[in-house]
């Protein structure tokens, strides 16, 4: 008897892993299908009309659930500082990114945003007050360039619209960080309740501007029938995402999650290829191997270290 007690809490646990390991890569596939009828609506739309409806959508599915598991009182976590400012953090780089994918292939745009990471390790070190060693600050620097290997500016590929993506990833690194203050004051499904909503009425400030002084680049317009019916399928797509990265990581640690994550490259590289006929060159794949060695790089030296790794991924923190 006492060598079989220990095998069963050991088959559970593993296949809690296998389970976390699946629900992470379901959601590293169902990003890329989000960003994909994103960027159909962005040609026919404002993409800022795009990420409004994106977190209205998210937020209108959640609140059921919240209300389920926390009651009304999970409405409105605390504080409420750092929840509007994550919020902002979101509003920023959903425009971005979406603003970027609209003229832009969707794996190129997504790949420059993976340097968030690595940002988020340099920042980590002046705000937060983490010790960053010297190879570590390499590691980012090296991050770095591989994204400007993507972007190539004066290249004339992509113009200033390249630099979008990397908005995106600066803006991520900052939700990440407000995100890591707010683990011990508020349940993950809360918050992203909470950041949904302050998300939505940030970003009807400018879509009110737009429409005030007739500017199209922000100003909406009354969708048809279908494009509301994307409108839900984005904000559907971007909820269920969410729902399989935080039950992903309650099932297996995130030293094991975080390096799915970059498997978005491929759903992005492929539903970009038979949707819009768009193929990264030859340069962006180098740009894409630099950025992923370099944060892979850094997770490994954090195991090394002994310290946790965070779920940096771009999705773990619920985009």
């Amino acid at each position: 008897m006492s060598t079989r007690s220990p095998a069963v809490p050991s088959a559970v646990g593993s296949r809690e892993i296998v389970t976390g390991i699946l629900l992470m890569v379901a959601a590293t596939q169902l990003q890329p299908m989000m960003d994909t009828v994103a960027k159909w609506l962005g040609g026919q739309i404002s993409p800022m009309q795009v990420a409004w409806g994106r977190v209205f959508f998210q937020t209108l599915f959640t609140l059921p659930i919240v209300i389920w598991l926390f009651g009304s009182a999970g409405m409105f976590p605390r504080p409420f500082g750092l929840q509007l400012l994550r919020g902002f953090f979101l509003a920023l780089m959903n425009v971005s990114f979406f603003f970027a994918i609209s003229v832009m292939p969707i794996a190129d745009a997504l790949a420059v945003a993976f340097v968030a990471p690595l940002i988020v390790t340099a920042l980590s070190g002046i705000l937060l007050g983490e010790h960053v060693g010297p190879r570590r600050w390499v590691a980012v620097a090296i991050g770095l360039i591989g994204a400007l290997i993507i972007i190539r500016p004066g290249s004339g590929a992509f113009g200033w619209i390249g630099f979008l993506p990397l908005c995106t990833a600066f803006s991520f690194a900052g939700y990440l960080i407000v995100t890591r203050r707010l683990t011990t004051s508020a349940r993950p499904m809360e918050t992203h309740f909470f950041t949904g909503l302050s998300c939505t009425l940030i970003l009807t400030v400018p879509l009110l501007v737009g429409a005030g002084f007739d500017m199209p680049v922000i100003a909406p317009v009354m969708p048809t029938a279908t494009q509301w019916g994307l409108l839900v399928v984005v904000g559907a797509l971007s909820m269920a995402s969410h729902l399989c990265i935080v039950l992903a990581y309650s099932r297996a640690p995130a030293s094991v999650l975080a390096p799915m994550t970059y498997l978005e490259i491929v759903g992005a590289t492929t539903l970009g290829l038979l949707v819009f006929g768009d193929f990264p060159d030859g340069w962006t794949w180098v740009g894409v191997a630099v950025i992923i060695s370099s944060g892979l790089y850094i997770l490994l030296s954090e195991r090394r270290g002994g310290v946790s790794p965070r779920p940096y991924g771009r999705r773990t923190a619920g985009r």
